[in-house]
């Protein structure tokens, strides 16, 4: 919640046209607070204030006026619901407003179809400016995705979501790693072979090399997973 300068006008009334120039400077406040810790690039914003009739008939505030979301939206782009409030005065009041956000920027695209379960590499990914009228994850940076698993089907020239990626494999079916057994507080290490991919935490099947056995492991981190005997 955010506190805001007092807006009146010389009528005692709330000031309409006030009160959507500022909820507008709020918004931007907030987009470029996002942007700074998400590290995007150059953006444009397009912000379009809906405020209910019923603001003429508000007695002016005269003190710190308050803005804060009423969504669950982390993304403010698209429809978002904001509601102000007056908290003093002889008549404080609430005010629920709506705002279309649409920001043009360059994101994150696939170069080519990208079938599922594939790992993403920099070849299939390239920035394309964009205009985004609607809350949906996406990157603005090749790092943010390289190297992550595709968990669906992607279309040439799709945005990539990342919340549809599989997080990076820690250990990819082939690799080298290291077996670490433990048993009453004793542990041993031997060298493996990676029969399957896997993220952090994920069971994947492993040969010693040494035995020729075939195990289950869980992974631990990169090149190494973990058993117990």
């Amino acid at each position: 919640m955010l506190p805001a300068v007092a807006l009146a006008d010389s009528g005692n009334k709330q000031n309409a046209s006030e009160l959507v120039a500022w909820t507008q400077t709020q918004i931007e406040q907030e987009i470029a607070s996002y942007a700074s810790r998400q590290q995007w690039p150059d953006y444009h914003t397009e912000i379009s204030i809906n405020v209910p009739a019923s603001v003429d008939h508000l007695p002016a505030c005269d003190t710190a006026l308050y803005i804060s979301a009423a969504d669950q939206q982390s993304l403010p782009v698209g429809y978002l619901r904001r509601q102000l409030e007056c908290q003093s005065g002889p008549q404080p009041w609430k005010l629920n407003i709506t705002a279309q956000v649409s920001i043009r920027l360059p994101v994150i695209v696939s170069a080519t179809h990208i079938r599922r379960d594939t790992r993403l590499s920099a070849t299939m990914l390239k920035s394309q400016t964009l205009t985004l009228s609607r809350s949906e994850a996406f990157a603005t940076r090749p790092e943010q995705l390289i190297g992550q698993r595709t968990l669906r089907r992607i279309r040439s020239g799709q945005i990539i979501n990342p919340l549809q990626l599989q997080p990076l494999w820690l250990v990819e079916e082939g690799d080298a790693v290291i077996i670490v057994a433990s048993k009453n507080g004793l542990e041993a290490s031997m060298k493996g072979e990676a029969l399957q991919s896997g993220v952090k935490g994920e069971q994947v099947s492993v040969r010693n090399i040494s035995s020729g056995k075939v195990i289950q492991a869980l992974v631990v981190e990169r090149g190494k997973v973990e058993t117990i005997f």
